[in-house]
C-alpha cells in the first residue's frame, strides 16, 4: 500500500507581527519571574492550566511592542490574581519618598462570606518607568488591618507618578484569591 504525504519545508519566517508577539511573550516571562511569588498566591492552577499560563493568558492583551520590537506593559491593567474571594475595596497608596515607603490603605469590606477579615492581603509596587517590583514583607496584612507599608531603598526619591500598586486578597489557607486591584500611587 502506497501512502502519499506532503512534505512541509522549514519555516524561517520572521515577520514584524511574529517579532512583536515574541517580544510581548518574552516581556511577560520576565515579569512573571519578578512576580512569581505573588502570582502563585493569586493565580492558582485551574483545569490543568498553570499559574504561569494563566498569567500570560490574562495579561497578553495588556502588552504591546513598538516598531523596534520593544515590549511594554500597561501596569494599570495587570492581572496578578483571580478567584472567588471578594476584591479589596477603596485601595489607595501614598508615597513617602524621603522614607522610601509606600503606605497602601484599603477598606475592611469583610462580610463573613466571600470577604473574611482573616483574608491575607498581598500588595506590591511596580515602577512603571523601570519595571522594578517592590513587594511587602512576607508577613502580609489581613483585610481587617486596613493598611500595610511597603518599604525599600528603591522607593527613596521615587516619583509617585511612576509607581503603581497592585493588590489582592487571598484566603489564609491559600486556596483562593480575589481579582487584582490597581491604584496609582499619590
Amino acid at each position: 500500500m502506497n501512502v502519499l504525504k506532503q512534505k512541509v519545508g522549514p519555516n524561517s519566517s520572521n515577520t514584524t507581527a511574529q517579532q512583536n508577539t515574541r517580544s510581548r511573550f518574552k516581556r511577560l516571562a520576565e515579569l512573571f519571574r519578578a512576580l512569581s511569588i505573588p502570582v502563585r498566591q493569586g493565580l492558582k492552577p485551574q483545569g490543568g492550566v498553570s499559574a504561569y499560563n494563566r498569567f500570560v493568558q490574562q495579561n497578553f492583551a495588556n502588552t504591546q511592542a513598538d516598531a523596534l520590537g520593544v515590549a511594554s506593559v500597561d501596569y494599570s491593567k495587570l492581572v496578578l490574581s483571580g478567584g472567588g474571594v471578594e476584591p479589596l475595596a477603596r485601595v489607595t497608596a501614598v508615597l513617602d519618598a524621603g522614607a522610601g515607603k509606600v503606605t497602601v490603605s484599603f477598606f475592611d469590606n469583610s462580610n463573613g462570606n466571600v470577604a473574611l477579615d482573616t483574608d491575607g492581603v498581598k500588595a506590591l509596587v511596580v515602577n512603571k518607568a523601570t519595571g522594578r517590583v517592590v513587594s511587602a514583607a512576607d508577613e502580609d496584612a489581613t483585610r481587617g488591618d486596613g493598611s500595610l507599608d511597603i518599604e525599600d531603598d528603591a522607593l527613596l526619591g521615587a516619583s509617585a507618578a511612576d509607581l503603581m500598586v497592585l493588590a489582592f486578597a487571598y484566603r489564609a489557607d491559600g486556596t483562593d484569591a480575589s481579582s487584582t486591584t490597581q491604584a496609582q500611587v499619590a
